[in-house]
């Protein structure tokens, strides 16, 4: 079972698991789904993140996820400022969510090696958090886990995204169709999803990962 006092921090962040016995992670879980949606095998738009329950389903299959792989979704949270009295563990617990960050490997039809994903608020963008995040985060599996191989994908048009993986040290390797990770509802798409492929220490060819 997860220890849900484990927390990552960088010089502005907390980084932890998802708990969803923590009423404060379900409301921001359900907040930063709320606009999100998915497609149906009927081709109908639904809400991914429609209630409290879901959200609660959500963290618990998340919490699961990382138990079983080792790999998944963590929360990110802003710390509060420091007056010097208190304890880091202390300032975590009193920590503003603000997004996720993650490490994630996917099906058997997509590359073997872990890639980076994070998502934070629209209040929250702009001021470096997701570099932040995703440096602290791929830090702390580097020296815990001694995982270094990393991959980054996004749109072309994702500007944002673009940025902060640039930032992060993760090298352009350039345009590839990798269908598996942009499905919708588990509706399969016919046609190619062609995402940018990012890498960062890769100690092989990337031929030899399927790329």
């Amino acid at each position: 079972m997860l220890d849900f006092n484990f927390y990552i921090t960088t010089p502005r962040l907390a980084i932890t698991y998802f708990n969803p016995t923590k009423e404060s992670h379900i409301a921001f879980t359900m907040e930063l789904y709320k606009d999100y949606t998915s497609v149906d095998e009927n081709g109908a738009v639904k809400k991914i993140m429609p209630d409290h329950a879901a959200a609660i389903k959500l963290m618990e299959d998340r919490a699961a996820q990382i138990e079983s792989t080792g790999y998944g979704r963590y929360l990110v949270s802003v710390l509060p400022p420091s007056d010097f009295s208190e304890d880091i563990a202390h300032r975590v617990r009193n920590a503003t969510p603000v997004g996720l960050v993650g490490l994630n490997l996917r099906g058997p039809d997509t590359p073997p090696l872990p890639d980076i994903g994070f998502s934070l608020l629209p209040s929250a963008r702009g001021k470096g958090y997701a570099t932040e995040a995703v440096e602290g985060l791929t830090g702390w599996y580097a020296s815990e886990k001694g995982v270094t191989e990393l991959l980054g994908y996004c749109d072309e048009d994702n500007e944002a995204s673009i940025k902060v993986l640039r930032r992060a040290g993760f090298e352009l390797l350039g345009e590839r169709d990798i269908a598996p990770l942009k499905n919708n509802g588990g509706v399969k798409h016919d046609q190619p999803e062609i995402l940018l492929v990012w890498t960062r220490g890769l100690k092989k060819d990337p031929k030899e990962y399927g790329l």
